[in-house]
């Protein structure tokens, strides 16, 4: 188990560290959206009826690759709507109102941009964890390594957010805290999370039991003793309701709902989320990440008729680019990614350069979300095209 000390450790390195990286991404939102172009935003403004102040930061973020204009409007508007409700809306005057949009817009970038990059990174280990749990009766000390995993995952990654969350949004609770985490971590609708919550809940708390047997029937052992006891706090607090539920059970349920690399940690009935995936009997080596794909692709379509090849690999490239905007990647960041596995997998020795990502991203710069994931397509093809290739496809 994780000792206290060591847990509020990193809890407090992490707040210390979430505290200078909004300070930071609220400076550059605040500077950017000044030089923001007044027609674009005015377009955007009349197009969903919307404040200028709103229609400037829903244009950044859209610019960002982090979701459409109309996806950040529709956040924004959810929370000013929140605030109204409550009896604290936000005053119907410039300046006022691009303070809201600044400051909500800071958490819709971190949320879906950085935030959800870095879970899907830490909840790997978890994964592995469990997954060594699906027999019936696992040893303690596996049982000891996962709760310690997803404690440490809870408290010292999530809750210092959750904190930081609700301290920022006046009068939320624990219920708003996961309509907002929800689906950035899931990828579900609203009204989907809202109908699996509950359900959710007892799942996480019927693992806990699992767990707690474990070390109920290892008596002699103090970690195991210790470990019970927080365990037995902890699904207490998960009997709450949805809206009166503390930040560590919140954080918990959070990481409960965090879907698992597929093939690894969903092989356990308590914390699957998605459905579990095999590749049946095939004796080739498993696919895990999109670049494992996207190299397969790649030498795929070498071996087709050259006039399939462009329409063959645009799909596939495409495909890569949605899948790594939906984890939380801008468009941008999706192109770069693409273009770095690929000069390591195909050993190229002609590496492109700051200079050239730079030319990448002024390439994407103001256009729809729609029209980025086209061009981002394109400049990977044709990097494929000239540097795997050898200059036709």
């Amino acid at each position: 188990m994780i000792k206290d000390p060591d847990l509020e450790k990193l809890t407090v390195a992490s707040r210390q560290k979430l505290v200078q990286e909004f300070a930071d991404t609220f400076a550059d939102l605040s500077e950017r959206a000044r030089r923001a172009p007044t027609s674009e935003v005015e377009r955007i403004a009349e197009k969903y009826s919307c404040s200028f102040q709103i229609a400037s930061i829903a244009y950044l973020i859209e610019l960002d690759g982090i979701m459409s204009a109309r996806e950040a409007i529709v956040l924004l508007s959810q929370e000013l709507e929140r605030l109204s409700l409550i009896g604290d809306p936000v005053p119907d005057l410039p300046g006022n109102v691009m303070e809201f949009a600044l400051r909500e817009g800071k958490w819709i970038q971190y949320l879906y941009g950085k935030f959800v990059r870095d879970l899907e990174f830490k909840i790997r280990e978890v994964a592995n964890l469990e997954s060594s749990l699906d027999d019936e009766s696992p040893p303690i000390e596996k049982a000891v390594s996962v709760l310690a995993s997803r404690i440490k995952l809870a408290q010292a990654f999530i809750a210092p957010l959750v904190e930081a969350w609700m301290e920022e949004h006046p009068k939320s609770t624990s219920d708003d805290v996961l309509a907002s985490f929800g689906p950035v971590i899931t990828g579900w609708k609203l009204s989907t999370l809202r109908g699996r919550l509950n359900q959710l809940k007892r799942r996480n708390q019927a693992f806990l039991r699992m767990l707690g047997s474990v070390f109920t029937e290892a008596s002699d052992s103090a970690t195991a003793d210790l470990s019970a006891k927080r365990l037995v706090v902890l699904i207490d607090t998960l009997d709450e309701s949805l809206d009166k539920l503390s930040v560590e059970a919140t954080a918990h349920l959070l990481v409960h709902i965090t879907p698992r690399p597929s093939g690894r940690g969903d092989r356990s009935a308590y914390v699957a989320v998605s459905a579990a995936s095999t590749r049946g009997d095939k004796a080739e080596p498993d696919l895990a990440s999109p670049f494992d794909f996207l190299e397969r692709d790649v030498r795929l379509a070498k071996r087709r008729p050259e006039e399939e090849r462009r329409d063959y690999l645009s799909e596939k490239i495409g495909r890569v680019i949605r899948f790594l905007k939906y984890q939380g990647n801008s468009v941008f960041d999706g192109v770069e990614r693409c273009v770095r596995e690929l000069e390591e997998r195909f050993k190229v020795q002609d590496i492109t350069g700051e200079e050239e990502m730079e030319q990448y991203r002024a390439e994407l710069g103001g256009l729809t979300m729609d029209e980025q994931e086209g061009k981002a397509t394109e400049i990977v093809l044709e990097f494929i095209k000239k540097q795997v290739m050898g200059g036709t496809l």
